[in-house]
């Protein structure tokens, strides 16, 4: 194939058409033109050589298409998607899962060894017995085979360790269950922290926008009043400056939104190429706090909070493994049983019916001290875990007062930072007048146009630090999902 036709076939592969059949159809017929001699030569060949390269270059072909398609997918991120998408694909979450199941599993392990065992058997032997067996001499004792079948069972019916180890599991499964609601909480906080760090720094994007705006506007007056003879060429350098500065600034403000951007896909499991449209409304409805104070109770803490839940079965686990250490002096109790077929070798004929069923039981004795070694390591596990259960409920209140607090005092800075906003404007809007009337230089302008970008941000970051206390608050009290209301 010519070089023409080679760069005509390649900008037929790589060409955005509508869609990956037609591609493929065009691809056919140019390799049927330009290799029609080969065809009619080697018919059967040809065809044997060139039909897996067509199936692979549609395969190819399609699944591009397919992962172009999936790239341009537009997803609208809300506070509900973010909820509903962690617990579903967060790979933390999934992880924290599995360990629940594992610990249920476990417990199964454990009940199994309260319920009755049966085995099927089967034995084929040969053997010889010595002198003294059967009364004779060697000679007199010829070998032997002997082939046994059945079943067998057994059963504990007082076996104090494995009852114990049984309750313990059970505890396990819980705590497990509890470790995996303050994980899945944890999960929740960061990803609803990173949701309310993107619109954060999109509405940074938008103010350090709207201060190019102004600059821009400012250059054009500080021209105009510098053409009049009103202002000097300082006056228009001032405002070059602070043009570039906005510019480099909306350059750092649009590098830190695009990093929360992907911080937050990591954590809901999304495609980096993924379009995302962020739902703002939960920042432009900002509600009081009363809205979540009505949860503000120790009742309530103390029900919701896994942690608590889980330090207190940790502690009854402690307790349990106190008493088991007691148990192992009492004695144990076992029956067993043995039902089948005895017979010289395998399907002979000559089977007969054998049985054995028996009882057993053991007191242990001496175990050179290992059960008091255990019960005085059993109750230090107790008073750790006591100790551990104590600081806990200190700091999950202590936690949770603070929360009250500060979600208070943040709400309350909102309509601070408000006033300073609006006193912004203001400003600007009188020293421009000042500076178009010739009465000052543009410094003052530029001065009032900072702090109103400084009112901006301020008034930004009160907003966005309320919503964090709001989340701390939500988190205090195990429930994350009630930041919103």
């Amino acid at each position: 194939m010519a070089n023409t036709e080679l760069k005509q076939l390649f900008e037929l592969v790589t060409c955005n058409s509508s869609g990956a059949s037609n591609i493929q159809r065009q691809i056919n017929n140019s390799l049927l033109k330009h290799y029609f001699s080969m065809f009619t030569k080697f018919k059967t060949f040809s065809v044997l050589l060139f039909l897996p390269f067509l199936l692979v270059e549609a395969d190819t072909l399609e699944s591009t298409y397919n992962t172009d398609r999936e790239s341009a997918e537009t997803i609208t991120v809300n506070l509900d998607y973010v909820l509903e998408r962690v617990r579903a694909y967060n790979p933390q979450v999934l992880f924290q899962k599995e360990a629940v199941v594992r610990a249920l599993e476990r417990s199964y392990q454990q009940r199994a060894a309260l319920l009755p065992q049966f085995d099927i058997f089967a034995s084929q032997n040969r053997q010889q017995l010595g002198r003294g067996f059967g009364g004779g001499a060697l000679g007199n004792n010829p070998p032997f085979n002997s082939f046994s079948a059945g079943i067998e069972g057994r059963q504990s019916l007082i076996n104090t360790d494995v009852y114990a180890n049984f309750r313990i599991a059970k505890l396990e499964r819980l705590i497990a269950e509890s470790n995996f609601e303050v994980a899945l909480q944890d999960i929740l906080e960061q990803s609803v922290l990173s949701y309310f760090t993107v619109l954060r720094d999109l509405r940074r994007v938008e103010i350090v926008q709207g201060n190019i705006v102004r600059e821009m506007d400012l250059l054009a007056l500080a021209k105009d009043q510098f053409a009049n003879g009103v202002a000097t060429k300082i006056d228009v350098t001032r405002a070059e400056v602070r043009v570039a500065t906005q510019k480099r600034s909306l350059m750092v403000a649009k590098t830190t939104l695009e990093d929360s951007m992907f911080q937050m896909m990591i954590l809901l499991d999304l495609n980096l190429d993924t379009e995302l449209l962020i739902d703002r409304e939960i920042i432009s409805d900002v509600k009081s706090p009363p809205a979540l104070l009505r949860y503000a109770s120790m009742e309530i803490l103390l029900e919701n909070r896994p942690e608590l839940f889980s330090q207190q079965k940790q502690l009854e686990q402690a307790e349990l493994a106190e008493s088991a250490a007691s148990w192992q002096r009492l004695p144990q109790l076992n029956v067993f049983g043995r039902w089948g077929y005895d017979s010289g070798t395998p399907f002979d004929g000559a089977e007969e019916n054998a049985w054995l069923v028996g009882i057993e039981a053991s007191i242990p004795l001496f175990e050179g001290g290992r059960i008091a070694a255990e019960k005085r390591e059993a109750k230090a596990a107790v008073r750790q875990n006591t100790y551990l259960m104590r600081q806990l409920s200190l700091s999950i209140e202590r936690e949770f007062k603070f929360a009250i607090t500060d979600m208070e005092s943040r709400y309350q800075q909102i309509s601070i930072a408000s006033d300073e906003m609006r006193l912004g404007f203001d400003e600007v809007e009188l020293a421009t007048e000042r500076y178009r009337e010739g009465l000052a230089d543009n410094r003052e302008l530029i001065d009032a146009q900072q702090n109103l970008a400084n009112a901006e941000l301020s008034h930004l970051n009160a907003i966005y630090l309320y919503g964090v206390s709001r989340l701390a608050f939500a988190r205090s009290i195990g429930a994350v999902e009630r930041v919103a209301e």
